[in-house]
């Protein structure tokens, strides 16, 4: 009678550490995954979309950035004196969403240097990322959600417009 008594108890314990170990969880890929961020994946910034910073300082008519879901980004540029693509940063991003609006906050930590700004996408036939960001540490004016793009010292020279790759 004890040898029953422990066997059922036994099996209620593993019934409950089964039915317990199941969770809203799926490490395995297979239920439901959560939406991507808007922003992340392949953006192209060309041509007039470029921030007029960037062509005059640094001869660009291209810059492509990749923000990952793993909280990577990638930075490669298109320079019109050699006329090649380079990759310019690797690093990782974090975006601190603004509760009251489309505008938020992001930051990233490059290898050589960080960057602090704001981020917006718009969703359309072809979506827009519009990206203002500043090197931190160096005393620029960084721009803010409440500000808004082009709210800073040095005007709209630093808007960087990209158009979805993937």
């Amino acid at each position: 009678m004890k040898w029953m008594k422990l066997i059922a108890a036994m099996t209620l314990i593993m019934g409950l550490v089964v039915f317990l170990g199941c969770g809203d969880d799926d490490p395995a890929g297979l239920g439901d995954t959560a939406d991507p961020e808007l922003w992340e994946g392949d953006w192209l910034s060309a041509d007039a979309n470029v921030a007029p910073i960037l062509v005059t300082l640094f001869n660009l008519d291209s810059v492509r950035v990749s923000f990952n879901e793993n909280m990577t980004v990638s930075l490669m540029q298109h320079d019109t004196i050699t006329g090649n693509w380079t990759t310019a940063m690797l690093g990782t991003y974090t975006v601190t969403e603004s509760a009251t609006g489309d505008i938020h906050e992001i930051f990233t930590d490059y290898d050589d240097i960080d960057q602090e700004g704001i981020i917006r996408v718009v969703e359309g036939t072809s979506d827009v990322l519009t990206l203002e960001v500043v090197q931190t540490g160096i005393g620029a004016e960084v721009p803010t959600v409440a500000g808004g793009f082009g709210s800073t010292a040095i005007g709209d020279i630093n808007i960087q417009t990209y158009v979805r790759e993937d």
